[in-house]
Parts: C-alpha cells; sequence; structure tokens
C-alpha cells in the first residue's frame, strides 16, 4: 500500500457516553447493529484518550456486536463504553463487550 494511502490508526482509546438512542438500523451486510446515538455526557476512563468529547450535543453512529444481550430501543437513555477504531481518513465507534445499561 502506498503511503499516501495509508493512515494512522487511532490511539487506544476508551470513553463512556450518556445519551439518548434516536435510531437503530441493521450493521454491515446485516450483522449487529448501529445505533444513532444523541450525546449528552461524555466520560473519560481511565487515563485512555476521551474521543466523544467533541460530540457533545451531536449524534453519533456505533457499532453493536451481534451478540449484545440488553435490548433496547430508540428513545432509551442509555450509558454506553465505546472505542474509536479506525485513521484520520474513517473509522467509527465500536461498543466495548456489552458494557451499556439503560439510564
Amino acid at each position: 500500500m502506498d503511503k499516501e494511502q495509508s493512515g494512522v490508526p487511532a490511539a487506544p482509546n476508551e470513553s463512556k457516553v450518556r445519551g439518548r438512542i434516536v435510531d437503530i438500523e441493521p450493521g454491515p451486510e446485516g450483522i449487529g447493529s448501529i445505533w444513532k446515538v444523541e450525546v449528552n455526557e461524555s466520560l473519560d476512563v481511565g487515563i485512555l484518550p476521551n474521543f466523544t468529547r467533541a460530540y457533545i450535543g451531536k449524534v453519533i453512529s456505533i457499532f453493536i456486536h451481534p451478540n449484545m444481550k440488553e435490548t433496547l430501543k430508540v428513545s432509551d437513555w442509555v450509558e454506553a463504553r465505546i472505542s474509536f477504531q479506525g485513521d484520520e481518513r474513517c473509522g467509527a465507534f465500536f461498543l466495548i463487550d456489552d458494557d451499556v445499561h439503560k439510564l
């Protein structure tokens, strides 16, 4: 791969977001789901960088793995531990494990 085409992977990061689910869509190729969450609060997790501070008041997409045990619906308020995966050109937020709670 050409150096100009490759991006720098995101540093290890983690954050907890609290917000309201505004939409739920099927994940890519029907695997898992994507929650659209309006971020109300962004919390640090340990010493890891928090990439969600800039999204307070905005809607982010969070990829949810297909084996998630918690059943949530649009309009539920949640707290979720997430991580950004990707590089400076593109990426996405992913739920870590099953670390989500209805508020």
